[in-house]
């Protein structure tokens, strides 16, 4: 772990849309600061560097050896993630990887045990766990405040035209993106496994109606926790307009449903519905003023995660949204792909994790 005296540097590997993103969390957030990026492509990699006036390779070793980089954000193609994490752990790096961590459970373990090997922290993106009313209701559950749980119901209902997967070769593939559930939904499967604990098994029909891509655009898929609660995910990218993701809480002693970043339907005994000011980030990662939107998402999730992924580097502790997570919904999400593949249910291994 580096001094703390001066900002924890960040290097970037990948410059696509969400890198957005990531400048203006670091730029925002107290103790973090842009070192460099790393892109494949020179023109993406010269277009961000020079805006963010810091150094830019399409070598990826350049910029791991260098001595003044502490951690990488990883937000290459999704099938690159694992190899990367690797080389840059084995520089000794601490790397915050985008959704998915990988798009298998074996190589997702693979950068999980490099990380503990070498002491290093290893975060996955999945900013929507910073938002208010996701925290009060994670609390809520914590807390037995529904009584028990019967179901988990959640829908990500969003729009991708094709142009979205003609816009790079790698976009909808099997080996490098995965469908609906690997990229996009893949924030709600986080959420439901978040809420509803180990998941003992999982059913699921996955299917491509509207894109020509190679993975599915459209999935229902039904969960059976280690609870015994049962879970819910219904995903497509088919959709025309977009609607807000929602995630529904049903117990017998009450109820939640969060539509977006706002709960719509509050009725948890002892607890008062969220508000805005319920999980604020801390003043050194304020809302960025016209944040720039990136397929609906914006940096006030990113500031809150790159906050606690700083904190937890200088205090030696696990992030709030670790390797592990990752690799719990990437398990969810190969599971379904089977399940789909083969018409049968499928036992999960890691129910116990």
């Amino acid at each position: 772990m580096t001094a703390t005296s001066r900002p924890l540097t960040f290097g970037l590997i990948g410059a696509g849309a969400i890198s957005t993103q990531h400048v203006e969390a670091i730029e925002a957030v107290d103790g973090a600061r842009l070192g460099g990026v790393a892109s494949a492509s020179p023109e993406r990699a010269r277009a961000l560097g020079e805006r963010c006036g810091v150094p830019w390779t399409t070598d990826l070793d350049e910029l791991l050896v260098r001595a003044d980089i502490d951690a990488v954000a990883i937000m290459s193609p999704s099938g690159l993630h694992p190899s990367q994490a690797l080389a840059a752990l084995a520089h000794g790096r601490h790397v915050l990887i985008e959704k998915p961590i990988a798009l298998s459970v074996r190589d997702a373990e693979a950068v999980i045990d490099e990380g503990r090997k070498r002491g290093l922290t290893v975060a996955t993106v999945s900013q929507r766990r910073f938002e208010p009313a996701l925290v009060a209701l994670q609390e809520a559950v914590a807390s037995n405040a529904f009584g028990t749980i019967s179901l988990i119901l959640t829908e990500g209902i969003y729009h991708r035209p094709q142009a979205y997967y003609d816009s790079g070769a790698w976009r909808g593939t099997v080996a490098l993106d995965g469908g609906v559930l690997m990229n996009q939904a893949i924030h709600m499967i986080d959420l439901v496994r978040w809420l509803g604990g180990p998941v003992g098994s999982v059913s699921a029909h996955v299917a491509t109606r509207t894109h020509v891509m190679e993975a599915e655009d459209t999935a229902s898929v039904s969960l059976q926790f280690a609870s015994g609660a049962i879970g819910a995910i219904v995903a497509t990218t088919s959709a025309t307009p977009e609607f807000p993701p929602e995630i529904r809480v049903y117990g017998d002693a009450g109820h939640a449903r969060i539509v977006g970043e706002t709960a719509v339907e509050w009725d948890v005994p002892g607890m008062s519905a969220p508000g805005l000011a319920a999980a604020e980030p801390a003043e050194s990662a304020t809302a960025v003023p016209g944040a720039t939107a990136t397929w609906g998402t914006t940096a006030a999730g990113y500031i809150r995660q790159y906050t606690d992924f700083v904190a937890a580097v200088r205090e030696a502790r696990p992030p709030a949204v670790t390797g592990e997570d990752g690799r719990n919904a990437v398990e969810i999400v190969t599971a379904a792909y089977e399940s789909s593949r083969t018409g049968r249910a499928v036992e999960l291994e890691g129910a116990a994790r």
